[in-house]
């Protein structure tokens, strides 16, 4: 017959070795339970990475329409392509009047100015110009009617992301067309101010609206040509 120090002795070590089977168990469900937080977590963070990417590009886009639609109903009512003036609220001569033919006056095309959203930026450099939208009448396209000056707006040194999104949109595909050397001198008012051509961007030739890349594809703008002659 055991005695009583023994079936305490049994009954102590199996409890001890049920508490270690215990812990064993909450420790692989703990590992569990954080494998699929980092999973869930990081799947998560990718699809509003994307989501995100995608409601920049729709709102790049909508705010190029928006700009057009000014334009648009500008010239409707009466103002030639030159008389358009694109000078902004922040410059002198803004609130000199005239203000009819002032895209960005209230008594004008009554434009609100607006800003990248940082987190579509890519800002590789300042010089000549920083990430931005920039409007004005300062280029020929070479597929518009004439020769003449157009007048273009762009989204200058976004994301490649939102870029390739942006195509998808306008193309159906989310290749990015580059063009030889910088786009600045294309799609922005510089003294470097060169028409765009289909030698300068074959894939651009009769796109209207399409984001694309510089020659070494670091730096991505998207153009809208909004009024052409």
């Amino acid at each position: 017959m055991k005695t009583k120090r023994e079936h305490l002795g049994k009954n102590s070590q199996e409890s001890g070795n049920i508490l270690v089977y215990v812990l064993i168990a909450v420790a692989l469900f703990a590992a569990l339970g954080f494998t699929v937080s980092r999973q869930t977590q990081n799947s998560s963070t990718s699809e509003l990475d994307k989501a995100k990417a995608e409601f920049f590009a729709t709102q790049l886009i909508s705010y190029a329409s928006q700009t057009k639609s000014v334009i648009d109903q500008m010239m409707f009512t009466g103002t030639s392509i030159d008389e358009l003036d694109f000078v902004t609220p922040e410059e002198s001569g803004f609130n000199t009047s005239p203000h009819i033919h002032k895209v960005y006056h209230p008594e004008g095309g009554g434009l609100s100015p607006a800003n990248l959203p940082a987190l579509a930026m890519n800002q590789i450099t300042t010089t000549p110009e920083p990430a931005g939208w920039y409007l004005g009448r300062f280029n020929n396209i070479e597929w518009t009617n004439t020769t003449g000056t157009d007048v273009m707006l762009t989204a200058h040194q976004i994301s490649k992301q939102v870029c390739a999104l942006i195509n998808e949109k306008v193309t159906g595909s989310k290749t990015i067309p580059a063009i030889s050397t910088e786009v600045t001198n294309y799609l922005i008012d510089t003294a470097t101010d060169t028409e765009l051509t289909a030698t300068a961007c074959a894939s651009c030739e009769g796109y209207m609206s399409l984001c694309v890349s510089n020659a070494a594809a670091t730096a991505f703008s998207f153009y809208t040509v909004l009024a052409d002659r």
